[in-house]
């Protein structure tokens, strides 16, 4: 007996699951075509996920009737923790959605656990971008397909933060305002270990800009600066000694977090542009805007962008060739359209965007990135971009930081010794 695809359940939700094997039982043998397994993480909302299965399997199968989409998902942190696995099973997945960047697909790679899609790029002419092309490049041979450009940014709630602060004073003044109010000005929370490297990434591309950043991970640059110093300071012991952030971040998820933000229990929420469509969900009670971390003491303003998820063929997919049918799909101009449209994800290849019906947030997401990433106005996210060691060194770190158990000069100097650990090894990256 075949196992039951997301379709057949749905299909054959009046007579319960045990019904939908039964029926899904005469078509098992399936001389009708092949079946593709699809492993993915879950949307953000029940309504983001209903339209990521209608625009990934119903529509997919609907153009390909001799291809059946069986789609499994998973809240993000927990793929994560099982995608090595899952690749080494006897019934992997034959195509995945998991983070580009060396310390994740490269990881992957590295394990000889990915498909190269370097025929497939030439087969089916992707027009990704290139800079984004080369984040799921490793060794010289592309692995994925990069499907969207992120920005981390702050939203904030109209009614209690009147004006956009420039500088981090300003900041500090409405925060300290806001307190006053009862109030928690920014919501943070730290209970997984990677928000605290959207921070980090935040304050270090203001800092060093993108130049700067450029400098440590392509050249011979160092994390253990006193800039690097200042900025791991001011988000992980300043911000939290002056009660910006909620009691313990450390214990609270990054949810929970958000839903503080939701609610109007605080003010500013700085995360990514991948949260336009839960936030215009979630918020019907104020108008919410977004800006970038201000200037860091007269530094420039450099928002972190670049690339998420990209999409991946297990080496040892059943059907790898109809994995790719499925990825080229997903780049065709019209799904691409209604990706943008019902998803508000901003993808990483071009996209004709007239007359797409989308929400004023997410167009004034699409027109602060109306440039590519590659501008020199953006720095970087930094986890995306740097290897497994030094992202472990991040997330743990900083924990400690927040909690008061390590210096930020300490933490920037193990941050140090894990990149020369890195570079050592041959794991960092090399500029094309």
């Amino acid at each position: 007996m075949r196992a039951v695809s997301r379709r057949d359940f749905l299909r054959h939700g009046g007579v319960g699951l045990i019904g939908a094997m039964l029926l899904g039982t005469a078509g098992c043998n399936s001389s009708d075509g092949k079946v593709v397994r699809f492993f993915t993480g879950t949307r953000e909302t029940a309504a983001l996920e209903r339209a990521a299965t209608e625009l990934q399997v119903y529509r997919f199968e609907e153009q390909h009737p001799n291809i059946e989409l069986q789609r499994e998902t998973l809240q993000p942190d927990e793929l994560r923790r099982k995608i090595q696995s899952r690749l080494r099973s006897k019934v992997p997945p034959d195509v995945f959605a998991y983070d580009t960047g060396p310390g994740f697909g490269g990881v992957l790679a590295e394990a000889g656990l990915l498909r190269s899609l370097e025929n497939a790029y030439k087969e089916h002419g992707w027009d990704i971008y290139e800079w984004a092309k080369q984040q799921a490049t490793y060794e010289g041979t592309v692995y994925g397909v990069p499907d969207q450009v992120e920005e981390i940014i702050v939203y904030y709630n109209k009614d209690l933060v009147p004006e956009v602060p420039q500088t981090v004073e300003e900041l500090r003044q409405i925060s300290d305002e806001i307190k006053g109010r009862g109030k928690i000005p920014l919501a943070f929370g730290n209970r997984e270990q990677y928000p605290a490297s959207h921070l980090f990434s935040t304050a270090t591309s203001n800092v060093l800009g993108r130049e700067g950043l450029d400098n440590i991970l392509y050249e011979d640059g160092r994390w253990d600066t006193p800039e690097v110093v200042e900025a791991i300071e001011l988000m992980f012991r300043d911000f939290v000694e002056s009660g910006y952030y909620p009691k313990n971040p450390n214990a609270l998820a990054y949810d929970g977090a958000n839903a503080l933000f939701y609610s109007g229990e605080a003010a500013m929420n700085p995360t990514g542009t991948w949260l336009v469509s839960e936030t215009v969900q979630a918020v019907q009670e104020f108008e919410v805007g977004f800006f970038p971390f201000p200037s860091i003491d007269g530094s420039g303003i450099s928002p972190p962008a670049g690339v998420g998820t990209g999409w991946f063929v297990a080496q040892d997919a059943t059907n790898p060739q109809e994995a790719i049918t499925f990825i080229d799909y997903l780049l065709q101009d019209d799904t691409a359209r209604l990706t943008v449209e019902r998803l508000n994800t901003i993808p990483a290849h071009p996209v004709n965007i007239q007359g797409l019906d989308v929400p004023e947030l997410f167009k004034q997401v699409l027109d602060d990135l109306s440039e590519s990433p590659q501008a020199e106005a953006f720095g970087y996210n930094i986890d995306v971009l740097v290897p497994q060691n030094f992202n472990e060194v991040m997330y743990s770190g900083f924990r400690k930081v927040i909690d008061g158990m390590r210096s930020p000069a300490e933490q920037a100097g193990a941050l140090q010794k894990a990149w020369a650990d890195a570079k050592r090894a041959g794991k960092t990256s090399t500029q094309e």
